[in-house]
């Protein structure tokens, strides 16, 4: 059984698109703040790792992208026997700068209450005029309109919700037992993504059997730009 976890501002059924190819059997929950789900205060990675790890099955492999990345990691590290191997696309262990985690929580913070505020309109905008989000590939111009619809469709105090109590900076700093892994890790990012790539990079080093592939051509959404790609190194790795 493969579980899968979704990005900040998706929703459950973008795994069961793109990884159909794999025909393997899928588990996609849907993480907090997103649809239907609130994000409360109490909220945290820890918790939200917690909570899925009671309800996967025995030696399955887990996926995550970015915010699922995260989430994932936390999972593998708190709970080393439920796992068999681990994905992690476009994502990091978390900042080990104080000062960094301090500045990224007041971002996202502020982040959160223009969510509040001004609602979902404002925010998508800013996200796909984002640089650092913006694909590397020319995409269909019908699944950047998908995509723009189920990002406008999700509710925004979830969303708010999650900046708060989800965030990069709200993330403990995870770097310093990167080394207690020792399942087989694959970690993909996309080549033209290069703040992802270093940081990628940096936790191939520390993780004991890890493989890193970086996707050619490909900004940070893999799954999205380069889904035949995706699939190919997933049916590799989980041969």
């Amino acid at each position: 059984m493969l579980t899968a976890l979704h990005g900040f501002t998706e929703t459950d059924d973008v795994w069961s698109e793109v990884l159909e190819p794999l025909k393997r059997p899928l588990r996609c929950p849907l993480l907090p703040g997103h649809g239907w789900r609130p994000c409360p205060a109490g909220t945290s990675i820890k918790s939200v790792a917690s909570e899925l790890a009671a309800k996967l099955p025995a030696n399955g492999d887990l996926l995550g992208y970015s915010l699922g990345g995260r989430i994932a990691l936390q999972l593998a590290l708190d709970h080393p026997t439920k796992l068999s191997r681990l994905v992690l696309i476009s994502s990091t262990a978390g900042l080990r700068d104080a000062k960094e985690r301090e500045k990224r929580v007041r971002h996202d913070h502020a982040f959160a209450e223009v969510l509040e505020e001004d609602g979902l309109g404002p925010f998508v905008a800013w996200w796909e005029s984002n640089p650092a989000l913006k694909p590397a590939r020319v995409m269909p111009r019908a699944l950047i309109e998908q995509l723009r619809c189920r990002r406008l469709n999700q509710d925004p105090r979830g969303l708010a919700g999650v900046l708060r109590h989800l965030g990069t900076g709200e993330m403990p700093d995870l770097w310093p037992r990167l080394g207690e892994l020792k399942l087989p890790v694959l970690l993909i990012a996309g080549e033209s993504d290069p703040r992802y790539v270093e940081v990628m990079k940096a936790m191939a080093a520390k993780i004991p059997n890890a493989r890193l592939e970086l996707v050619p051509g490909c900004g940070h959404a893999v799954h999205r730009e380069a889904p035949n790609e995706l699939i190919d190194l997933l049916r590799a790795f989980l041969a």
